[in-house]
């Protein structure tokens, strides 16, 4: 079993921002789902809830050192750490194949989002709608990161995520196999409940600002919008994501 440090200043150990998963919920998750990722646990002393979190990582015999909560600033740089945090390796891609494996009947692609919080909450939304996984392109996505697995609440870790390197071959592909590839597009002409009864389907949710690139779009078998009725013009990708998620699972058999 790996020892508890008490050490209280900034160690050769002390992870960078990039590396670090913080807050109680996120840990705790992580601990729940993905223990063998963590490589170490923070807690600041006198951080109650914090400090049962992390008698749960010793229980898995992860290492638990304490730290005070201006070290713990510095690491999560000033984010709201509750007195944790948990330096992590992120979760690897899976393969293709892997995001297919039972034929899920709900899939989504994410063709360049590239904000960690809009990856991390559109990933969060998937995994809470039943979603079977998630498809990213290989270059102009932010990846699986520790602040995507953060902004997702941890729900990342319980999805399939792959990487492809050409997002409309992947998305030809899925077409041969019996799925229909919807494209959330804030210009679309068809509405969800136009779309005909669906066994399987995938939703395509373009970038921030950009939306989907026209390549991709051309791939999809319908461009849906979601209709607005307030000064805003527009959704921002994490918020049209959980809206076409929860639209299309509903017409998704179950």
């Amino acid at each position: 079993m790996r020892r508890h440090s008490s050490r209280s200043h900034r160690t050769s150990s002390s992870p960078t921002r990039n590396d670090v998963l913080f807050g109680i919920n996120p840990v705790r998750e992580l601990l729940l789902s993905a223990a063998t990722s963590v490589e170490r646990v923070y807690v600041a002393p006198g951080a109650h809830v914090a400090e049962r979190v992390a008698d749960e990582a010793r229980v898995q015999r992860i290492a638990v050192e304490t730290v005070d909560r201006a070290e713990l600033d510095v690491m999560t740089g000033g984010g709201h750490h509750q007195g944790l945090a948990a330096r992590v390796r992120p979760p690897a891609p899976v393969a293709f194949e892997d995001v297919l494996s039972g034929a899920p009947p709900l899939v989504v692609a994410l063709d360049g989002i590239t904000d960690p919080q809009n990856l991390g909450a559109i990933l969060r939304s998937v995994e809470v709608l039943g979603g079977g996984g998630a498809i990213l392109p290989k270059h102009g996505s932010a990846g699986l990161t520790p602040a995507v697995v953060r902004a997702s609440s941890g729900a990342a870790l319980h999805l399939r995520v792959c990487e492809v390197v050409n997002l409309v071959r992947a998305l030809a592909e899925l077409k041969e196999r019996g799925y229909w590839i919807v494209g959330l597009d804030g210009e679309g002409a068809s509405r969800f409940q136009d779309l005909p009864a669906l066994e399987r389907a995938v939703l395509v949710i373009g970038g921030e600002g950009k939306g989907i690139r026209p390549l991709v779009s051309r791939a999809c078998d319908f461009l849906v919008g979601i209709p607005t009725r307030g000064r805003v013009a527009s959704l921002n990708a994490a918020a049209a994501a959980a809206i076409g998620l929860y639209e299309l699972a509903a017409r998704l058999p179950r």
